[in-house]
């Protein structure tokens, strides 16, 4: 729901206009109300003002002023301008203030409505889908090398992808090279900063370091460079779709290399070493071959700086990890990567989720070759362990789930027949940590609707704003409506409304008091409003029903 502040320093006014529009059903905003421009600006304290109805001429901080503030705070909110001047300076002015409309008060409540009306299908306008893609087009032109990077890495890595979705997210991030073609890679590493140490100029340094070696491949390929690390960096080098890489080619893309590493050299003065890929691969293979070319620089570390090592053409076997096993390890992991997921649904109690990621894990573990014979079991092991312990430990809910907790099972994986068996003991665990935390919000979900409907029954006399009923329970004024929505089915201004008219009705039953008099003790200060209300949810006046 939108929130509607309506500001005059006539209270009568803002109180008819209250009731005015909350006889129209199909206004679905929230009303705040203030007799000046300072209680305005308490009301905008305590919550957003999407759209301001305000008086121009008022004493002290006038219409114009408010506004300026309230645009100082969001500069989305629509303002409405409403006077009883039928001056045209005035209406200059407020469209410079950046007011969306001006309404005379002699127009009546139809302008007024429309005016209201404008303002919120321009706010729905700014919020629908196809709006707030168009912004996040916009925007994503400047974060376009971040998600390129973000999305190469995750290739680097292994992450196991589709081709068809390698097409897709190439399209989507503008990626310049070919997802269907094959590619010649290169790891390097920065030796020594020299005058770019200053953390600062890094940047730069790749920066130029890519320019420098866009420059002389940009003859005959298409090339990508990516920082992997402070000081690593892959490069992809792709050739156009016509030629192959023949052993023409791969001599100009390692020569063009040590070409590149001897002008960083000369016109950067940074030392650089680079490990070169014998061939070309593809895609899904890259990040075996990165990996193959990333350890050939490491292990060579010891040779001094400026190093330039070719892949070998015919590697000996026993140099070759098992490409399943580097994959399947990738995969693993990539799955692990999603415990971050993990904690947030085991906080919100959504078992379903809980059990897709431990059910897909286990999966993995039984169509994984050779992986328990390897050290990745007990990477796996730890990574569940540590999450667990953390989770644990941050929320103190050990003690709610002490029976289940046996610390020997969840720190060793000694305790357990083999790796599928901690899995599933942590997955069980899971369960229980997501089910006691579903308890605690349900609970807590109804202590909150409890203290908000006894507030209503105990201070109906008084003002009841959504504001003032989301202070009570520390919660968002907008999560509260929707909250309470989705809990009882019911709009908590309809209960409202409703906890009115049946007090009400009490008091015509039982009291001699005036029709008037019982619209204040119900909260409700304008008696020709409170007579539409309750005829509204009775179908009788309020005479009439006493009547009865």
């Amino acid at each position: 729901m939108l929130n509607l502040l309506i500001v005059d320093d006539e209270p009568i006014a803002v109180n008819y206009l209250v009731g005015a529009l909350m006889e129209e059903e199909s206004l679905e905003a929230n009303i705040l109300k203030a007799y000046s421009s300072a209680e305005a600006l308490e009301q905008m304290a305590k919550s957003v003002v999407d759209i301001l109805l305000t008086d121009i001429c008022m004493p002290g901080m006038d219409g114009m002023e408010l506004a300026e503030q309230v645009r100082k705070r969001w500069p989305r909110c629509k303002i409405i301008f409403l006077t009883g001047y039928n001056d045209f300076a005035f209406a200059q002015t407020a469209i410079r203030t950046g007011g969306i409309d001006y309404v005379l008060k002699t127009e009546g409540d139809e302008s007024i409505l429309r005016a209201i009306r404008r303002a919120m299908d321009e706010i729905a306008g700014e919020m629908s889908h196809e709006g707030l893609l168009e912004r996040a087009r916009s925007q994503l032109k400047s974060v376009l090398p971040a998600l390129q990077k973000e999305y190469l890495l995750r290739l680097f890595q292994g992450e196991a992808e589709s081709e068809e979705a390698r097409l897709r997210r190439f399209s989507e991030l503008e990626i310049q090279l070919e997802p269907d073609c094959p590619v010649w890679a290169a790891v390097g590493r920065i030796d020594d900063w020299g005058s770019f140490a200053d953390s600062m100029a890094q940047p730069l340094l790749f920066y130029a370091l890519d320019n420098i070696a866009e420059e002389y491949y940009s003859g005959f390929a298409r090339f990508k460079g990516i920082q992997t690390d402070r000081s690593g960096f892959v490069w992809l080098v792709q050739l156009a779709r016509e030629e192959a890489m023949d052993e023409e080619s791969r001599r100009r893309c390692s020569g063009n290399a040590e070409q590149i590493q001897e002008a960083c050299k000369r016109m950067l003065k940074v030392p650089v070493s680079l490990s070169v890929a014998s061939s070309s691969c593809g895609w899904s293979e890259l990040g075996q071959k990165i990996q193959m070319l990333r350890l050939r620089l490491s292990c060579g570390m010891d040779k001094g700086k400026e190093m330039f090592l070719t892949e070998p053409v015919h590697p000996h076997k026993e140099e070759q990890p098992s490409s399943k096993q580097f994959f399947a390890g990738n995969e693993l992991r990539t799955h692990l990567r999603r415990l971050d997921l993990l904690e947030n649904d085991l906080d919100e109690g959504n078992t379903a989720s809980c059990r897709t990621f431990f059910t897909g894990l286990q999966t993995l573990l039984g169509s994984s070759p050779g992986i328990g014979g390897s050290l990745i079991k007990e990477e796996i092991f730890c990574s569940v362990s540590a999450f667990f312990l953390q989770y644990i430990s941050k929320r103190d809910t050990a003690g709610s789930v002490s029976h289940a907790v046996n610390r020997d099972k969840l720190a060793n994986l000694g305790q357990h027949e083999d790796l599928g068996a901690a899995i599933g003991y942590f997955g069980e665990l899971a369960q229980l940590l997501a089910e006691g935390n579903s308890r605690r919000q349900s609970q807590g979900t109804n202590d909150i609707i409890s203290r908000i409907n006894q507030y209503i029954h105990t201070y109906m006399h008084e003002e009841l704003s959504l504001a003032r009923l989301s202070e009570l329970v520390y919660l968002n004024s907008f999560y509260l409506s929707r909250l309470y929505k989705q809990k009882t089915g019911k709009g908590l201004l309809e209960y409202i409304n409703e906890a009115r008219i049946n007090r009400a009705k009490q008091l015509l039953k039982t009291t001699d008091s005036k029709i008037q008099e019982i619209a204040t003790m119900v909260g409700l200060e304008s008696a020709p409003y409170f007579t539409r209300l309750f005829k509204k949810i009775t179908g009788l006046t309020p005479h009439e029903y006493r009547e009865s």
